[in-house]
């Protein structure tokens, strides 16, 4: 197995920095995934041959935990993907020693082809391994312990109470860890890893498990298509979903009696990221300092020998980190939120790189109370909300454009709007318009930190209008009516869905406007419409409405293309396809009765059919019948005539299914087992000597 190697020599290429970083990146991956591989081989359950099953003990949950576990510890989560970007949310919790972490990778263009190869290419030397074709056998390997691994990974956070330092030799700054139990869950979602009726598809060339289909790494038959229409494949993104819970015990340890405390990160391989961090409610809680340290090396093994400890406050740093805080409203309490984006050119890898925040309850020694900005609205203008349920009317980057302070951003509290439901949370200001009423009065300022407050401003908390929406054809038309008072208003409709959007042009509403927008760009199914408002004397309008707008599917295309008895029994095959991409099932009735299930269906968009016509019946209607997943159908008739009377025969199984003795009763990924298993028990030998 030319993949397998010793972890000592994984762990080194995968933690030894390189001067290309895309070079290291695709080698810390292919590492990585013949770890995932070996140690899923370890943990199945095959019968294995005879002449092999002697010295070996049988997989349990037990094994493979430990094999996931030795294979994944000191991993990070961009070591596993090298995406093109990715958000991080840490919501710390009230016992300040754990973390709701919710994290999403954004992976495009040719970086979703690297992922395929790192994947692929690790299955040399096994049956239809490393031949520039990702099968689903290999895809299932991984997807199956995909969370058990990331539990093992280092989240490179830690957190230390007491005066600001910066760690040293002996001190493990990363002491967070994640945890995985049946109350705190960790799970780990990808999208289109391997996509839905990919153009290039076919069976696998090579498999034990005959419903394996394979795609290309890289798309041959038109080359890079990274189209969104409903006529193409989007071979070109990637998405990764990561939700968990990691705990650490620095300040727990540490106290909180000083109020001080170290929120430190190691971000060395991470770039185009954002993470926020919102911490529980503490009085007067603020960033004492922030500091971008880079050139560090550090062990990443035990995390344990860091190198040197800078005196605080004298770190170099290249800039490609930067950080502001927030105070935001949750569930009543007023916490802290620090927001981060760190970018930098990946051809200009950093040796190493840290960031520290140094927390703080004591007050500064210069506090000068919130401002408002110009960008403000300024006294009796319109707040603008939707009318859709519970609606933001100030979010958490308008506060911060909205008014400042020497601390970082303010927080925008309203009072008032009596019936309006009005609340807040991290998202920002929100409330409820009672059915029938347009606008309201509210009354707002800004408070910093340490409780000073700006001058309070009168609005008026307005529906600027009100939406209705319908399809038909090939178009939408969304219909927008000003409520009484609005000013005029430039506006742009946009329909979404999760994989597309289409807009229309900018028109000014003055009255009741109908807007049609092309529907040619969006899949079938359902869409949501976004407007976007302008206009003198009020704040800026964007809503996403869910009108119950949705694009009707075309119904599959279905071709017979032969049909003949064989014996008794009647075969026929076609093709089939669908104009909007969608998968299909075909069923078929043979005089009213149920006939040939299943009919099987394969790549390259055919299908055959085999069922036993009716005894000593003069005619065999066939009834074929071919539905969308959204219900759309079309049907064909077809006459196959007389049965015959001659002896059946009986046709060899296809494809090596379960049903034939050939190849028959191997679970899908059951040889890749068995091999794997062989080889972890040479690697065992060889190191026992």
């Amino acid at each position: 197995m030319v993949f397998l190697t010793t972890l000592d020599a994984i762990r080194e290429s995968i933690f030894k920095r390189q001067p290309s970083p895309d070079v290291m990146r695709s080698s810390t991956k292919c590492s990585l995934w013949a770890i995932l591989l070996t140690a899923l081989m370890l943990a199945s359950t095959v019968q294995l041959p005879t002449e092999v099953t002697e010295g070996i003990e049988p997989s349990d949950t037990t094994s493979r935990q430990n094999s996931v576990e030795a294979a994944c510890e000191g991993l990070t989560f961009e070591d596993m993907f090298n995406y093109t970007h990715a958000t991080f949310d840490i919501q710390l919790n009230d016992d300040w020693s754990s973390a709701y972490v919710q994290a999403v990778a954004w992976i495009n263009g040719s970086l979703s082809d690297q992922v395929r190869l790192d994947l692929e290419g690790l299955f040399e030397g096994l049956p239809g391994g490393n031949n520039g074709w990702l099968s689903s056998d290999e895809y299932n390997a991984i997807d199956n312990i995909a969370s058990e691994c990331v539990t093992q990974t280092n989240p490179r956070v830690g957190f230390r109470g007491g005066p600001a330092h910066r760690g040293g030799e002996g001190v493990n700054w990363y002491n967070a860890t994640w945890e995985n139990t049946e109350e705190r869950p960790l799970t780990v979602e990808e999208w289109n890893l391997m996509p839905m009726n990919h153009i290039d598809e076919r069976a696998c060339v090579s498999s034990p498990n005959s419903n394996c289909v394979e795609i290309p790494n890289i798309p041959i038959t038109s080359g890079r298509n990274c189209d969104t229409t409903i006529n193409d494949p989007d071979e070109c993104r990637i998405i990764v979903w990561l939700n968990g819970t990691f705990v650490f015990d620095g300040l727990t340890l540490g106290g909180l009696s000083n109020d001080e405390f170290t929120l430190a990160m190691n971000t060395s391989n991470m770039t185009n990221a954002d993470l926020a961090a919102t911490f529980p409610a503490l009085e007067g809680l603020r960033v004492g300092m922030f500091e971008e340290c880079d050139g560090r090396l550090i062990n990443q093994e035990n995390n344990d020998h860091q190198g040197d400890a800078p005196v605080p406050g004298t770190c170099m740093a290249d800039g490609t980190v930067t950080q502001e805080s927030r105070l935001v409203s949750i569930e009543g309490e007023t916490r802290l939120r620090i927001e981060v984006h760190v970018e930098y050119d990946m051809n200009n890898w950093p040796t190493g790189q840290d960031m520290f925040f140094d927390m703080t309850t004591e007050p500064p020694e210069v506090d000068d109370p919130p401002v408002w900005t110009a960008t403000a609205p300024i006294e009796g203008e319109i707040m603008t909300i939707a009318d859709d349920g519970v609606a933001y009317f100030v979010s958490t980057g308008q506060m911060g454009a909205w008014a400042t302070d020497d601390q970082g951003s303010p927080l925008i509290s309203c009072t008032g709007a009596n019936g309006w439901s009005m609340n807040s949370d991290g998202g920002g200001l929100y409330a409820s318009a009672p059915a029938g009423q347009d606008s309201t009065t509210v009354s707002c300022h800004a408070m910093d930190s340490s409780g000073q407050t700006t001058d309070v401003r009168n609005y008026t908390l307005q529906v600027p209008m009100r939406v209705t929406g319908s399809s038909s054809g090939g178009a939408a038309t969304v219909t927008m009516t000003p409520t009484a008072g609005m000013p005029s208003m430039d506006a742009v409709v946009t329909l979404v869905q999760d994989d597309a959007q289409t807009s229309s042009d900018l028109v000014t509403m003055n009255g009741e406007t109908v807007v049609s927008v092309d529907l040619s760009s969006m899949s079938p199914g359902p869409f949501m419409v976004r407007i976007n408002a302008q206009g003198n004397g009020m704040a800026d309008f964007s809503y996403t409405y869910d009108l119950g707008t949705s694009k009707a599917s075309s119904p599959p295309l279905l071709i017979i293309d032969s049909g003949d008895w064989i014996g008794e029994n009647y075969e026929m095959t076609g093709r089939w396809s669908d104009p909007d991409g969608d998968q299909i099932t075909i069923t078929a009735t043979d005089n009213g009765f149920s006939w040939a299930e299943p009919i099987e269906m394969f790549a390259g968009q055919t299908w055959f059919a085999f069922g036993a016509g009716i005894p000593d019946s003069e005619t065999n209607t066939i009834l074929l019948t071919a539905c969308d997943n959204w219900n759309q159908c079309v049907t064909m008739t077809h006459d196959a005539g007389a049965t015959p009377t001659d002896d059946p025969v009986t046709p060899p199984p296809s494809n090596g299914g379960a049903g034939s003795e050939e190849g028959g009763g191997l679970p899908g990924f059951s040889l890749f087992a068995a091999l794997g298993a062989i080889a972890l028990a040479g690697l065992g030998q060889h190191r026992r000597e």
